[in-house]
């Protein structure tokens, strides 16, 4: 195999890739590849033939030099041929970078498993991000779709389940030490957050209960309450009946985090959904502090009087945004029942956008209301909560216009709580225990709370953590064990890929790398998403062959999971 120059007639020479071959007992050579014109070769390297010269008479002497093949490109792949994934090598290259596969042996070596942990694990995970399906058929699918030996049994993969629910912990402390080492995380300012996750099933059990479901699904559900750090990366999580009220969770989960990692103080930052009197008082009592929002409407009247002052405020974005902070003391209830003033900063912030989008959702409230008033039967069985809060419903006797409970329900709106509504549209507040940050510091704490909620998503749907197909606790512990450590995965490659990417162009990429059996084990790659290419560089790695041996895929996937980043 050469590079050869030839002289075409309009005067440009193509540089040719050639190869020697016999037929007939005769020495022949034929053309393999089409490298480009000299001009465009030597625009930005004069030297760039000489180097592909000097490349290819490297490679002759090598295994991989060439496959030598006699191919009809033009012909359509047969469907008989085995297409299998390879973009998994990453994955494969995290679950190792985690050292999961050190804690798996472990395992196996202190208990009686008969069957390959690591293996099993690493099906489900590698499943659960590119095709993410039940257990069965996570095993009849799987062991075709990767270039692995998976030398496992449906029972193994059930069998795993139940080992790997007992050792939850064990594995979520060694993805934390992991990335304390190697990502270096911090657990000072932690993200917590809680959503739940749906069964196909209609009866309920200690776990599966019927609770207000994110989807206003009838079926049974489990709470998931969730941390993670500034950088996105999950570091706990904890799983709780589907009737418990989401702020009660915190407490227990944040206990556990606590006494795992043995973090010293700590800012908490959540949602509106999580501000309590009695989060707040665990919180402060407990040493560490919090970042939280609030409504403003059912505030206190001094809290409501303090927002809408028009003096204090900061003009951005041509008036579209504006914010505000001051100090207020505010009255602490501790969990031994003592009572402690604290001090508070209270961040006030105003958008446009968030005022028209309030704005908006109360019009179309208020557009139903006025249709069903002249149907008050049919509002009552509607049972509409957000409807009621603009409601005026007097029972009128329709003769003597006097209120009569047994005559008629005159359903109005009421105009004064519309209008105090109207005066909060656009407003929102952060309150937090942490008085010394600066406006900047909490505006920018607080949005990172984005990234839970992103969580959340990618859990639910790139991941298809829902509906959960399993049925005893142990089962869904595990279950959630893999989505864990799968997200946790998905968030490490985001990094290595310095964010420019989301989880979900990730998986599209990772799943769209696929390798098409052509015969005698050589492989047919498609092109390659970006995001492989910036990869492979990061690794140092180059691997641009159209054609290749298995050997070769499997020698590429040991050179990812052993090669060094070029960046962090």
């Amino acid at each position: 195999m050469f590079i050869r120059r030839i002289k075409r007639a309009n005067g440009q020479i193509s540089i040719v890739l050639v190869e020697g071959y016999r037929e007939n007992g005769k020495v022949k050579q034929r053309t393999i590849e089409y490298l480009g014109t000299e001009s465009e070769l030597t625009a930005d390297d004069p030297e760039a033939v000489n180097k592909l010269i000097l490349k290819y008479k490297n490679k002759q002497n090598t295994k991989d030099a060439f496959i030598k093949l006699t191919l009809n490109l033009a012909e359509e792949i047969s469907n008989t041929n085995k297409i299998r994934n390879y973009g998994y090598f990453f994955f494969d290259r995290m679950f190792k970078e985690l050292e999961l596969d050190v804690l798996c042996d472990e395992i196996c070596s202190k208990t009686k498993v008969e069957y390959n942990l690591k293996d099993c694990l690493r099906l489900l995970c590698f499943m659960r991000a590119l095709i993410p399906v039940s257990k069965r058929r996570s095993l009849n699918k799987g062991c075709d779709y990767f270039f692995e030996d998976f030398n496992l049994k449906l029972e193994h993969l059930y069998k795993s389940l139940t080992v790997l629910a007992e050792n939850k912990q064990n594995f979520i402390n060694k993805i934390h030490r992991t990335l304390c080492d190697k990502y270096h995380r911090h657990t000072d300012i932690l993200y917590y957050d809680v959503t739940n996750y749906f069964f196909e099933i209609d009866e309920e059990d200690q776990l599966r209960r019927k609770g207000c479901s994110n989807e206003h699904r009838p079926q049974s559900i489990v709470q998931m309450g969730l941390f993670i750090d500034e950088h996105g990366l999950p570091v706990d999580y904890c799983l709780y009946e589907g009737n418990k009220p989401d702020c009660t969770t915190l407490r227990p989960s944040f206990e556990k985090v606590k006494k795992n990692y043995g973090t010293d103080k700590v800012i908490i930052t959540a949602d509106k959904g999580l501000n309590s009197g009695p989060n707040l008082g665990y919180i402060l009592s407990s040493g560490n502090g919090y970042i939280v929002s609030q409504k403003i409407r059912g505030g206190s009247k001094a809290l409501v009087e303090e927002v809408l002052k028009e003096d204090g405020w900061h003009d951005h974005n041509n008036g579209d945004f504006k914010f505000k902070e001051f100090d207020r003391d505010i009255d602490i209830t501790y969990p031994n029942g003592s009572k402690h003033t604290h001090k508070q900063k209270v961040v006030c912030i105003w958008s446009r956008k968030y005022q028209l989008k309030e704005k908006s959702s109360r019009d179309a409230l208020l557009s139903n209301i006025v249709a069903m008033a002249e149907n008050p039967s049919k509002f009552k069985q509607s049972c509409h909560k957000g409807m009621k809060k603009y409601l005026d419903e007097t029972v009128v006797d329709q003769t003597t216009g006097e209120e009569n409970k047994s005559v008629k329900i005159k359903i109005g709106l009421n105009q004064q709580k519309i209008e105090k509504d109207e005066m909060l549209d656009g407003y929102y507040i952060i309150v937090t225990s942490e008085t010394e940050l600066s406006l900047s510091e909490i505006i920018s704490r607080y949005r990172g709370l984005w990234r839970i909620e992103q969580s959340f998503r990618i859990s639910k749907s790139e991941l298809r953590g829902r509906p959960v197909f399993v049925r005893t606790s142990e089962h869904i512990n595990a279950h959630f064990l893999i989505c864990f450590i799968t997200l946790t995965m998905l968030r490490m490659l985001e990094i290595r890929t310095q964010r420019k990417y989301s989880s979900t162009r990730i998986i599209d990429a990772l799943k769209s790398t696929m390798a098409t059996d052509i015969g005698k084990d050589i492989y047919q790659l498609n092109k390659k998403d970006e995001i492989i290419y910036e990869l492979e560089k990061m690794l140092g790695l180059e691997f641009n062959n159209r054609y290749v041996r298995k050997e070769s895929l499997l020698l590429h996937k040991m050179k990812i999971q052993n090669s060094v980043y070029t960046t962090a």
